[in-house]
């Protein structure tokens, strides 16, 4: 069941919480030209762009789409036509389309919202979006909340299982915001996430707010496991990977060119009780298939 409230550092730790991160972010975060300019339709085109997608592959992709459409009318006067030939090939091309789709309403409305809730009610501007824009733009604090900043918030609170709901991590970042600086804040959230607090080998070390995460020790504990000798039985022992391994070295004690019928070869399977003779058989044929095994018109096995 989802947990409800994340346990955050104390209220008395975040200011110096806050400065660490900040004080990281000067060093290390991000030179884009969407956060220099505080433009909004420069600050809307990236964070479009950046779903789902490298910030390696947004970069030049940006340049080029901004010289095309220099300003958000530009944008609303273009054919959808011209915009997607200009789109690719970031893919996901239903992007563009919305991106379109909002210049057209911020132009006939004449101008852009300021307040991140007046923004999402903008078609194909989202809740982060809508963050994005008003804190870069307007300098709203509004917590922007993608894969990276959820993953920064869920370690700082100790989750590394997915425990707490997605209402718990959104009211948690809210906590987190530095109201004063709220633009540098989640660009140096989203930079921590991306460079530092990685999903699968986080930096701990490098971590400007290390001392404050709770799931640093965690982490570290199921190091020590993994480095730890192992007693337990071979690795996945009767299940299908445990056998496909066993099949292939067999195969592969076996002389240069030679092959063995399959009884043959089930009988050099160790730990093969259990091993029915139709489990035995889809697992040939899916070695088969795979390109790890060779049957020959008799029904005979060998390496390819």
């Amino acid at each position: 069941m989802p947990q409800r409230n994340a346990t955050l550092p104390s209220k008395a730790a975040l200011p110096t919480l806050r400065h660490a991160l900040l004080a990281w972010h000067r060093k290390h975060g991000l030179r884009a030209p969407w956060r220099i300019s505080g433009d909004p339709y420069h600050v809307l085109v990236a964070a479009v762009m950046a779903q789902q997608t490298q910030m390696s592959r947004v970069l030049p992709k940006y340049d080029d789409f901004i010289a095309a459409f220099p300003t958000i009318e530009a944008l609303a006067r273009a054919s959808i036509a011209r915009v997607l030939r200009i789109w690719a090939p970031l893919g996901y091309n239903i992007r563009a389309v919305r991106l379109h789709r909002a210049a057209k309403r911020i132009v006939r409305d004449g101008g852009f919202p300021r307040r991140a809730d007046e923004l999402e009610e903008i078609e194909g501007i989202g809740p982060f979006t809508a963050a994005i824009v008003a804190s870069f733009a307007f300098g709203e604090p509004a917590a922007a909340i993608d894969t990276n900043v959820e993953r920064v918030v869920r370690r700082l609170a100790g989750d590394i299982d997915g425990r707490l709901s997605a209402r718990a991590v959104a009211e948690a970042t809210e906590r987190l915001l530095a109201g004063r600086s709220p633009a540098r804040w989640n660009q140096a959230m989203m930079d921590l996430g991306g460079v530092v607090c990685t999903s699968r080998s986080p930096r701990c070390n490098a971590c400007p707010v290390a001392r404050w995460c709770r799931a640093r020790p965690l982490f570290e504990r199921r190091v020590a496991e993994r480095r730890a000798p192992s007693r337990t039985q071979p690795p996945f022992p009767r299940s299908s990977r445990y056998y496909r391994g066993r099949i292939v070295q067999a195969l592969r004690e076996l002389p240069a060119g030679a092959s063995i019928s399959r009884r043959a070869l089930l009988s050099r399977l160790p730990d093969r009780d259990g091993l029915d003779a139709a489990t035995f058989r889809a697992l040939i044929d899916a070695l088969s298939h795979d390109g790890l095994v060779r049957i020959d018109a008799t029904g005979r096995l060998r390496l390819p």
